[in-house]
This record gives C-alpha cells, structure tokens and sequence, in this order.
C-alpha cells in the first residue's frame, strides 16, 4: 500500500490539468495546450490550481478603497 505523504504522485503516471483537461507529465507546472499553471497531482488525478496571490492582495486593495470612499463620501465632515 502507498503513503499518502504530500511528495507521493498517487501512482499516476501524468496528471490531467484543470483548465482544459489535457493529460500533461507530473513534473509540469505550466499546461503546454493552454498554457496556466499547475500544481501537484491530487487523488483524482488532477493537477492542483496553485493559489493566486496576486488576486487576493487586489481584492483587499479594492474593498479597502471603497471602504475608504464610502467614508470619504458619506460619513466625513
């Protein structure tokens, strides 16, 4: 029976990526067909979505400014 330790490739020999479902090696981290990042494979076969850090640090940036304007707005004298 294999370990499932977080370096283990589940017994799969390629992983599909999560995008286009294209079959891509395990040691690719960018989908040759439509070109976005890929993670480690999962129990189902997959290629994990790594996590966009950029997107959330602009999320916050965006709430944050219109916390801002609402108060600048409305609420300051």
């Amino acid at each position: 029976m294999m370990s499932a330790d977080k370096d283990s490739n589940y017994g799969y020999l390629s992983k599909k990526c999560p995008e286009c479902l294209t079959y891509i090696s395990l040691d690719a981290s960018v989908c040759p067909s439509c070109h976005s990042r890929v993670g480690k494979v999962t129990k189902t076969g997959l290629a994990k979505r790594p996590t966009d850090w950029n997107s959330y640090l602009m999320l916050i940036i965006a709430v944050a400014a219109f916390c801002f304007y609402i108060w600048w707005a409305f609420l300051a004298d």
